[in-house]
């Protein structure tokens, strides 16, 4: 997407669900639209994602206790609508999957329904029969597996259950994804290893027990009992099952950090959204059985709806543990089989940005002296306190770094912001003042994205916001 800037000049900007969601006053409009379906965990959502990284949200003030200078550092939104705050968490939680997981080769597993049985799986009680009818499902495929003789033994094996309910096209399209140990524990604790799983008898088996689980819960009528049997008559091979992808001992991070995106993103990535003019919005997907890539258009409103539709009720749980990695299970994951568990901690906003760009952001821009927490404001304002403007002043005369001209840039952005965001001009203005031409400033805003700054339209303008 293109904006021009005063001196027109084109700027390619990320078309991101905030510009979707915030521009032209579509979210009143589709709380309007909406308002007899629409849900208070939605409408939370939504309106956690307005305030990330505003004075509404709250915010940290540090001070230099040299030269006095103050920062603002607003709070995060921590939303399922964020891809920023997204992308932290999914890779906090592959860091917890990976450190509870056994020295032992596991499998990626997902099963799948036949889309006749979308509309019902919408309803939260028949989305856990999903995850019951899969953890007996692979127990009982493990124990007819587990060693070469014919005789079933049941073992413990560990399993982590995660619940997808969008496709690529971002429509309703439930399936469970499962990292499953290939083996498990018998009664002495001997850890036996599953060899083979029979794909065949493994779809048929997941259908058997999906279906009379799914039954049990169903209103016992004619329409259900006619409902389930053409299920079964329409699928004689069963429901599909993914079983091919497997990983060694010690490759676990890839495959939680994959399942991740599930878990803590949005149901679309924002780089795969091509185009918004404030009506309709086109994207882009991979097609599963062609894998072609395919574009859709849709009006703004049914893809707000979408993507919301997917936000699961504040206390149902998409992730389940089962099994060795239950909290029942802990004791026995002490093994010689353990990765090694140990207490993570999380990143602060301070560590992820010194790992990622190798500079310190509570270094006072102007004497580097460490800044101090003088203040933490939760309730939120407005904006920011009114203040006199520090003045901003170049770094030493000498051939700028870049680490230099990031701090510069932030300089201008933290002290010239006034509530949401900072007019470009401005920081193409004062960027001037150390030999920068507008295509570096644009390039380094662009950069500055990668840690907290949004590049949107504003009021006509564009504007750097934090």
């Amino acid at each position: 997407m293109c904006i021009k800037t005063k001196a027109k000049k084109s700027v390619t900007i990320t078309i991101t669900i905030a510009i979707i969601l915030f521009s032209c006053n579509a979210w009143g409009d589709y709380k309007v639209r909406y308002k007899d379906s629409i849900r208070s965990v939605e409408i939370e959502n939504v309106e956690r994602l307005e305030k990330c990284k505003t004075s509404k949200n709250g915010y940290k003030t540090y001070q230099c206790p040299k030269c006095g200078t103050k920062k603002y550092v607003p709070f995060t939104c921590k939303c399922r609508l964020c891809t920023s705050c997204g992308t932290k968490a999914a890779n906090e939680w592959a860091d917890r999957i990976h450190h509870i997981l056994l020295k032992v080769p596991h499998r990626h597993v997902i099963f799948t329904v036949s889309d006749k049985m979308r509309e019902l799986l919408k309803n939260p009680k028949y989305q856990k029969v999903l995850f019951a009818a899969s953890k007996i499902t692979m127990e009982e495929m493990v124990a007819s597996s587990n060693n070469k003789s014919k005789r079933k033994i049941k073992l413990k094996i560990g399993m982590i259950q995660v619940l997808q309910t969008f496709g690529a096209d971002i429509k309703y399209n439930p399936h469970v994804h499962c990292i499953v140990t290939e083996g498990g524990f018998d009664r002495k604790w001997n850890w036996i290893h599953t060899y083979y799983l029979p794909y065949k008898f493994f779809r048929k088996k997941w259908q058997y027990n999906l279906l009379t689980m799914l039954k049990k819960e169903m209103p016992k009528c004619r329409e259900t009992n006619v409902f389930i049997d053409q299920l079964f008559k329409n699928n004689p091979e069963g429901f599909v099952i993914n079983a091919e992808h497997r990983f060694e001992k010690g490759e676990g991070w890839n495959m939680a950090r994959y399942i991740g995106r599930y878990v803590k993103h949005p149901p679309i990535a924002e780089s795969r959204i091509i185009a918004f003019d404030g009506k309709q919005v086109t994207f882009w997907y991979k097609d599963s059985e062609t894998k072609q890539r395919k574009t859709v258009t849709m009006e703004k409103f049914e893809f707000i709806r979408l993507l919301l539709s997917h936000i699961p009720e504040k206390n149902f749980k998409i992730v389940r543990y089962v099994g060795i990695y239950s909290r029942r299970g802990y004791r026995h994951r002490q093994t010689e089989f353990h990765e090694g568990e140990i207490i993570l901690n999380k990143r602060s906003w301070r560590e992820e940005i010194k790992k990622v760009f190798k500079y310190d952001p509570l270094k006072c821009p102007y004497c580097e002296t460490e800044m101090e927490l003088i203040g933490i404001c939760y309730e939120g304002t407005e904006s920011y306190p009114a203040e006199e403007p520090q003045p901003v002043e170049p770094p030493p005369d000498h051939e700028y770094s870049q680490q230099d001209r990031i701090r510069f840039i932030t300089s201008v952005i933290r002290n010239n912001q006034n509530g949401r965001g900072v007019s470009i001009e401005t920081v193409v203005s004062e960027a001037a003042k150390i030999g920068m031409n507008r295509e570096q400033t644009i390039s380094y805003i662009e950069h500055l994205k990668q840690y907290g700054y949004a590049y949107e339209p504003i009021e006509g303008e564009i504007r750097c916001a934090f």
